[in-house]
This record gives C-alpha cells, structure tokens and sequence, in this order.
C-alpha cells in the first residue's frame, strides 16, 4: 500500500511506524510537521512528509498524484477545548478537512478511507449496556464532538453515494509521547501524571481531571489503524479502538503506587457517580474483523511511556 496519514501526531506517526515495519510506503501530510518528532516514532527518513493545510484540496490532491497514494488516513484536525477556542476555525479545521479527504478520495478513486473519530461521539445518556457497542446512539453534545459526529455522517454518505471504500475508528482517551498541539486534554493530563512519577515526587490526582476514562495507548491507537488499512472484506466498517477497561482515580492512583513504590499519591476530590462514564468500549467486533487487541494495559502503558520520556531526557 501506499498511505498517506493527514496529521503527524500521536496516532498518526505511530500508524506510520507500523505501515513502514510491515513494507508500505507512507507519506505524513500535516500543517506543521515536527520531523525531529516523526524520525524518532517512525524512523528517521522512513516516511515522506508534505508540509500542508488539510483545507487546502489542491495541496492535497497534489501529494496523492505525486505520492501514488491509494489507502488515505485522516487523523488531522483539532480536539476538545481547542475547537471551541475558536469555533469557526475549529469547526472548518475538523469537518472541511474531512470533506477535502473524501472529495480527494473520490477523484483519484482510492482503495480506502480511514478516518479516525472518537469514542466521545457516544450518547452515553441512551446507552443501557454492560459495554458500549459500535451500533450504539451516537451524539454531538459538545462542538467537538458535533464535528466529530458530522465527519461521519459525511463518511457514510460519500461511501453510499460514490461507492467508497470507507472505515471509521473510534479510539478511547488516548496518551503516548507527542506534543498535543492539536489539544488532547486526556495527552497532556498524561503526560504530566508521567513527568510527576519520573521526578518521584508526591502526587496529587485531581478526581475531576482524572475522572473514569477509557485510556487508550498511542502505539496501540496506531496498531488499530494500520490494520484498518490493511484488512479486506470489512463488514462493520465502525471500530472501537480501546482497551476494555475504564479506571477511574482511585484505580490509577494504585497503578501509580505499584509503578513507584516510593512515591506518595493521593486523590483529590470525587468523581460525580455516574454509571455511563464507567462503561467501557466492546471490542469484541474490532478483533474478530480488524484482528485488533490492545497490547498495553494501562500500567505497561504507563511504563513504557516514561522509559521513552527518560530516554528523551525528560527527567523534571
């Protein structure tokens, strides 16, 4: 295959390093690339990267032509907080972004589309279920996931109309080494709970900023989209990309405990009790037609985070 990834951030250079491992050519197309960040992950001169905005459908159609690129990922856009700073520009970023992959799609006649949503698009409030089930009601109850939602009605309909081939992801919170300069809350709340526990100081974990969630490791997040990409004969076509589990405070605090012994954490607050946010992603369809099982719990997660921070000479 040859793929081009819009966005050369967490999920997207750590799908690239899979594609690469297993022989594919990838082209990393994002605004402003941090190639010292993308050598590291994918390998250094591994991936081609074009410097450009996903708003921009002729920059866009050109690197397709140039590149001879078949299979597209679309990870780019802006997350959470970062939308409404600016709703307009979050708003264009996230939905024209989309509309110009799957336009682009359309007139070089692709093999595939993937694009990458969220498990923030479920409406845990008509959820009834021990798991929440990609058939599940989705939502927009925030401008975030409004665009998020409207990207994949947008999906559906080009894949109806112009017979696409399409797959959508939905990853939980997702955290690994990177920059979030797209505005991942769950990325930096992560990051900084890593830098805290390599400086071995005491640790506050504020319940509210780490409420239950869903987390989800970058390079599992990436896994799960290169076999999207590679995988034939899909059925479903909507995936959940999690781990199965959701940890609240107090659970992470103990996994902080049992990772550092010596260092002293605490939780500060509660969680308001509130059964849907504890439900975790079934992932039971993700392994039966992507093949996919998450590879780091949580704790090795966590682990493996702060070894590439310490190797990076990220210390505190």
């Amino acid at each position: 295959m040859n793929i081009l990834i819009t966005g050369a951030g967490l999920i997207g250079t750590h799908a690239a390093r899979h594609a690469v491992d297993a022989g594919n050519k990838v082209v990393l197309y994002d605004l402003s690339p941090n190639r010292n960040y993308i050598h590291e992950i994918a390998g250094n001169d591994r991936v081609d990267v074009v410097a450009a905005d996903i708003r921009d459908l002729p920059a866009l159609l050109s690197a397709l032509e140039q590149f001879k690129i078949d299979t597209v990922v679309h990870t780019a856009g802006l997350i959470g907080s970062r939308v409404q700073e600016n709703s307009y520009t979050g708003a264009t970023n996230n939905i024209l972004g989309t509309i110009n992959v799957l336009e682009a799609a359309r007139l070089r006649q692709l093999r595939r589309v993937v694009y990458i949503s969220t498990f923030g698009v479920y409406d845990r409030s008509k959820i009834d279920d021990s798991v929440v089930r990609e058939s599940h009601p989705i939502g927009g109850h925030n401008l975030y996931a409004t665009t998020k939602v409207c990207s994949e009605h947008l999906v559906h309909a080009y894949a109806a109309l112009y017979k696409l081939d399409t797959t959508i992801l939905r990853p939980g919170g997702v955290f690994g080494r990177g920059f979030y300069v797209g505005g991942s809350t769950v990325g930096k709340i992560m990051r900084d709970l890593a830098l805290n526990i390599i400086k071995g100081e005491p640790i506050t974990l504020d319940a509210n900023a780490y409420g239950h969630n869903e987390y989800a490791y970058g390079k599992d997040v990436g896994l799960a989209v290169f076999l999207a990409c590679q995988k034939e004969n899909l059925k479903q076509r909507i995936y959940n990309a999690g781990t199965g589990v959701v940890t609240g405070p107090e659970e992470l605090a103990q996994i902080v405990r049992e990772l550092s012994p010596n260092v002293k954490v605490t939780v500060s607050g509660s969680v308001k009790a509130d059964r849907n946010k504890t439900i975790p992603l079934d992932l039971s369809v993700s392994k039966a037609e992507l093949g996919y099982a998450p590879r780091f719990p949580l704790k090795e997660a966590l682990r493996d985070y702060m070894d590439e921070l310490w190797k990076q000479g990220s210390r505190g």
